[in-house]
């Protein structure tokens, strides 16, 4: 069979379709744009990722003549309604059964069973070298009120650290030089292993190995940012200083809402103590507005918050009311078009502190990634600009995609840099 592979959603998704390509060319398939069967790894944590996955399918589908597998989130959200609802798939395949893919990929039907999937090497990764991704553990404990991955992805499953590194070695070796560690929250990493050390033993053992490349934390909970983990980032160059620390909301009343597990006291503490420890950090942040009941006060106490503390980048969401989750049945839902009005608002707002944040890089010496050369200028990011959810850096002189070279800022935009190399 010859197929091709559709990755829609986050990072931990692609790291899942590496895995399902490995497990079908290990067994004697072929990758390829032109294959007659297409796999499509869906997202669904909200109900506009999920429209986006179905219009994703119904457009292969126009095609004709190509059999389709669906896998991923929608499968586990919606399960056995799907079948009636897209006759034009001719199999699902739950992530349970993505170790047993390499079986199941010819048969029709609906292929779903309990359990999580948590396995992710070995893989096939679909990025070229620098940057790819470091998958730790699966699913969540969180339980935030608005959010369906644990009832997706199930609860919190960490990978042993052996096998961690045995990937990341493996990474290394095949030239990958930035090393994205994910999760739903990584702070949370070992905590059902019974781990002490947790998140901040598994990098000091990855930092053991020798060589040039960088580690970029992301996705990680206010509540398991520690001093401890600050002090540790701060300690080895290799270490990206970016801390991605989603925060939601600031007001106590909408945080209990959310289910969120601190205060707005805890944060304004939290990022005191990073921007003291770490003051040459990026600091990275989402929120999200119109959640139900949320009050004009409360929403310019949140744009407040913004201001004052300056986040290098932010990602905003309209609140989406969610089936299955504690906060669909809230009552006080909040109409679109305030919803719509607030997120403006608030990204008008983050784009002038991104413009002014990013002056503080004019004059200085950088080290950015190349992602494109076709281009002029060529196309790429500051180590200091995560793939995809960031600005980029628009790069003059002579370079090649995959390069990580030094260069230096002529010039800022609003969320992005121009860099001469």
């Amino acid at each position: 069979m010859r197929f091709k592979i559709v990755s829609l959603g986050c990072p931990k998704n692609l790291v899942e379709s590496e895995y399902i390509t490995e497990r079908l060319c290990s067994a004697g398939h072929t990758l390829g744009d032109d294959g007659d069967t297409v796999i499509i790894n869906t997202c669904a944590f909200i109900a506009e990722a999920a429209r986006e996955s179905i219009e994703t399918i119904l457009g292969v589908a126009k095609d004709g003549d190509r059999r389709i597998v669906v896998t991923g989130c929608l499968v586990e959200r919606y399960r056995e309604k799907l079948p009636d609802l897209l006759p034009e798939v001719g199999a699902f395949v739950g992530r349970a059964c993505y170790g047993d893919i390499d079986r199941i990929i010819g048969e029709n039907g609906f292929h779903h069973r309990e359990g999580v999937f948590s396995e992710t090497f070995p893989r096939r990764v679909l990025t070229k070298p620098p940057t790819t991704y470091l998958k730790i553990q699966e699913g969540c404990d969180n339980r935030c009120h608005y959010c369906t991955i644990p009832s997706i992805r199930g609860g919190l499953t960490s990978r042993t650290e052996d096998d961690i590194l045995q990937e990341f070695r493996w990474l290394l070796g095949q030239g990958y030089l930035e090393i994205n560690i994910i999760a739903q929250d990584i702070t949370s990493y070992g905590k059902d292993r019974g781990s002490k050390d947790g998140l901040a033993g598994l990098i000091r053992k990855l930092l053991r190995e020798k060589g040039d490349y960088y580690l970029r934390l992301l996705y990680m909970h206010p509540k398991g940012v520690t001093e401890r983990l600050v002090d540790l980032m701060g300690s080895d160059g290799r270490i990206i200083p970016y801390l991605d620390i989603p925060v939601q909301h600031c007001e106590d009343r909408i945080l209990s809402l959310m289910g969120r597990g601190h205060t707005k006291a805890c944060l304004e503490e939290l990022i005191a103590m990073a921007a003291g420890r770490l003051p040459e950090a990026v600091l990275r942040t989402s929120i999200i507005v119109g959640f139900p009941t949320e009050t004009d006060e409360e929403f310019e106490a949140l744009l407040a918050f913004v201001q004052r503390h300056r986040f290098d980048a932010l990602g905003a969401f309209m609140y989406a009311r969610e089936e299955g989750t504690a906060a669909y049945k809230l009552k006080g839902q909040v109409k679109m078009g305030i919803k719509r009005a607030r997120y403006n608002r608030l990204m008008e707002t983050q784009k002038e502190i991104s413009r002014q944040r990013l002056t503080r890089f004019m004059g200085k010496t950088v080290r950015v990634v190349v992602e494109d050369d076709a281009a002029n200028p060529k196309v790429g990011r500051m180590l200091t600009q995560a793939p995809d959810i960031d600005g980029v850096a628009f790069v003059t002189g002579q370079c090649r995609a995959g390069d990580v070279r030094e260069g230096k800022v002529v010039k800022t935009l609003d969320y992005d840099v121009v860099v001469e190399v």
